[in-house]
């Protein structure tokens, strides 16, 4: 089995559970035990400011948003590139953060930049290797951009483009790819 940490799995457009439609998955974790991730583009209507003194007893009013990582409960978490603050590198230069106290510490500092995610996407053994054979995903190395994505572009439409621009690159031997293969 070749692990598909640091890859994302975006939901093909026969996924229908509601809970990844459309969706794009930041794999942190994938053994023969099992995977976890979160999704990177289902932002929710709370900020950092709005939890900080709820959940961690400290005053914040920065307005950077917390995502919903996934339908497993489990607790806020950050990604970053700051490797002191990290409990796991996901991909070179990119770590996840569980531990509260270092979650603060990104909040206090307002680090940038960074994700926050509440809740996680799991599967059991062999679980994803069976919707993996059935297409209901798509998979691609994953870059810091994609995770901090900022550009105004649905992140779900841009990364299948960009899998199609490996596609067609690989299919003519392109040596160098288009970025956007629609200008092309």
């Amino acid at each position: 089995m070749k692990s598909l940490k640091g890859h994302l799995l975006i939901a093909s457009h026969t996924l229908l559970d509601p809970n990844f439609v459309k969706t794009v998955v930041l794999m942190f974790e994938h053994t023969d035990k099992g995977a976890g991730g979160v999704i990177l583009n289902r932002a929710t209507d709370k900020t950092i400011g709005d939890i900080a003194k709820q959940v961690f007893e400290i005053d914040s009013d920065w307005q950077k948003p917390i995502h919903l990582g996934g339908p497993v409960s489990g607790p806020l978490s950050a990604a970053h590139t700051l490797e002191d603050l990290a409990d796991l590198e996901i991909l070179p230069g990119l770590y996840g953060t569980f531990d509260p106290a270092k979650v603060i510490r990104l909040i206090e500092q307002s680090i940038e930049p960074s994700l926050f995610v509440v809740n996680y996407a799991g599967w059991g053994p062999g679980q994803l290797e069976g919707e993996l054979a059935e297409d209901a995903w798509k998979v691609l190395p994953a870059r810091p951009e994609h995770v901090f994505w900022k550009e105004n572009k649905d992140l779900w439409k841009a990364v299948l483009s960009e899998l199609l621009g490996d596609k067609i690159s690989s299919a003519l031997r392109l040596k160098i790819k288009p970025r956007d293969p629609r200008l092309n």
